[in-house]
C-alpha cells in the first residue's frame, strides 16, 4: 500500500496548462478573483501585498507564492514595476486542497531550487512545439511540486506542521485501508481512533478536506483503478470485492471521484495496448 502522500498524489489529476513571464506597472492588481486552478507565481522584480482570504502578506523579489484552486485571491502592485513568472496547472481532487499537500501562501527560505525549475519551464514553453515539449513542461511541473512538497522552503508559520496528518486521522485510514472489502461504521472509525464520532469528522475535514466516508470511497476508487487498468475484472465484481453491494452505486461513486464511470476509465488507461483509439 502507498504510504498517504502517495496516495494522495495518485487521486490527484495533474496537468500543466500555461506559464508566462508577465510585466506589470504600479496600477496592477485584482480584488476578490477566484482561481479555478491551482498557480505558483515567482516574484522576480518588485514588491505586492496579497491576501488569500487571510491576513495580508507581503511578497518581494525573489519570493514564490503558490495559490490554491478555489483560492479568492486580492493583491497590489507596491512598487513601480513588477516581473512574475506565472505558471497554472490543473489540480482535480475531491474536496478541497487536502491538509498534507497545503504549501504555504509565501514560500520562504531558499526559493532558488524553485526559481529555477519554473525559469526552466519558462524555457521550455518558448522552445519550437515538439513531440517532447509537452513532456518537458508536465515534468517540470512535477519537479516543482515535488520540491515543494519535500520541504524545499519553510512552511508557513500560520500553518505549523501542515504536512503531517493528525495521529487519530492517521489510525482511522489504516483501519479502512486493513479492510478494504468493508465500510466500517463511523463508531468503529472513532473507536480505533480514540476519539468521538463527530470530533473524528472534524478531524478529516481539517486533515483532508472531506469527512470520514467520502475518503474511503476515494480509497476505494484508488484500488478500483489499478484494477480496471490491469485486469480483465468485471467491473460488478470490483465492485463487490471493495464492499459495495451494488455495482450502479459503486459506478456513481467512481465518476464522482475519477471524472469518469469504470467502462470510460478502463478503456482510457488500456485501449493504448489494444490499438484503439479513445474518442476523448
Amino acid at each position: 500500500m502507498l504510504p498517504l502522500a502517495g496516495r494522495i498524489t495518485e487521486a490527484m489529476q495533474l496537468r500543466f496548462l500555461h506559464i508566462h513571464a508577465y510585466e506589470l506597472s504600479h496600477t496592477w492588481g485584482m480584488d476578490g478573483r477566484l482561481l479555478d486552478n491551482a498557480v505558483v507565481w515567482l516574484l522576480e522584480d518588485g514588491a505586492i501585498e496579497l491576501s488569500d482570504g487571510g491576513p495580508v502578506a507581503r511578497a518581494v523579489a525573489g519570493d514564490v507564492l503558490f495559490l490554491a484552486p478555489g483560492t479568492r485571491l486580492t493583491c497590489r502592485a507596491r512598487t513601480a514595476s513588477l516581473r512574475i513568472v506565472s505558471l497554472n496547472f490543473e489540480a482535480a481532487f475531491a474536496g478541497r486542497w487536502p491538509v498534507s499537500l497545503r504549501f504555504p501562501l509565501r514560500l520562504a527560505g531558499d526559493t532558488e531550487p524553485l526559481a529555477a525549475v519554473l525559469r526552466g519551464m519558462l524555457a521550455d514553453d518558448a522552445a519550437p512545439d515538439g513531440p517532447g515539449k509537452p513532456l518537458l513542461l508536465q515534468a517540470g511541473l512535477l519537479r516543482l511540486l515535488g520540491l515543494m512538497a519535500a520541504g524545499a522552503a519553510a512552511a508557513r508559520d500560520e500553518l505549523p506542521d501542515a504536512g503531517r496528518l493528525d495521529a487519530r486521522v492517521r489510525e482511522a485510514i489504516a483501519q479502512l485501508e486493513r479492510r478494504p472489502g468493508a465500510f466500517p461504521a463511523a463508531a468503529e472509525l472513532a473507536e480505533a481512533a480514540n476519539a468521538s464520532e463527530s470530533h473524528l469528522r472534524k478531524l478529516f475535514l481539517r486533515e483532508t478536506g472531506m469527512p470520514p466516508l467520502q475518503y474511503a470511497h476515494r480509497l476505494k476508487a484508488s484500488l478500483a483503478m489499478r484494477r480496471l487498468a490491469g485486469s480483465d475484472e468485471r467491473v460488478s465484481d470490483i465492485a463487490y470485492s471493495l464492499g459495495y453491494e451494488d455495482p450502479n452505486y459503486f459506478a456513481r461513486m467512481f465518476k464522482k471521484c475519477s471524472g469518469m464511470t469504470p467502462q470510460e476509465y478502463r478503456r482510457k488507461h488500456r485501449d493504448w495496448m489494444s490499438g484503439e483509439v479513445d474518442p476523448s
